[in-house]
Formats: structure tokens, sequence, C-alpha cells
């Protein structure tokens, strides 16, 4: 006897409101296995990061800075940090 057969002998076997179950979960495994895995918001973000960064970095936007640690230190003295008011 194949899959297929035992399937329908046991489906058969049912009453009709059953039998709409086992049809419901059928399709709700044929939807899970065609569908694409769902994208996490922290996936998508990440992703978005990323593509950000490359394109920064595709168009050299930071190019011009030869030592990063001391054009941070010169961007934090253009502006007041919050609650360190003098």
């Amino acid at each position: 006897m194949t899959l297929m057969e035992q399937i329908e002998k046991q489906i058969r076997q049912l009453p009709p409101e059953s039998q709409r179950e086992v049809l419901d979960f059928a399709t709700f495994l044929q939807l899970r296995t065609h569908s694409a895995p769902p994208v996490s918001v922290e996936e998508e973000r990440g992703r978005r990061i990323k593509a950000a960064f490359l394109k920064l970095a595709e168009l050299k936007v930071f190019a011009d800075i030869k030592d990063p640690v001391e054009w941070q230190r010169q961007i934090r003295k253009d502006r007041p940090l919050p609650g360190r008011e003098v």
C-alpha cells in the first residue's frame, strides 16, 4: 500500500469536520513549504544598515579623514554634550 493510499484510508475513516481539518493542515504545509521564511525586523534592519555602509564606502564619504580619532575629538568639541553644559 502506497503512502497516498494509507493517507486516503485514514481520512475516509474521519468525520467530515476532521477531514476539513486535514485539508486545512495540508494547505498550511503547502504554503509553508513554498513561501520564503519570514524576515525578522532585526534582520531587515541589519541588511539596511549594511547597505548604507556599503554605499558610504562606495561614495568614499570619509576618504578625507586622515586620523579618525582626531576627527572624532574635533566633532565632539563642536557641539555641547547633553547634561554637560558648562
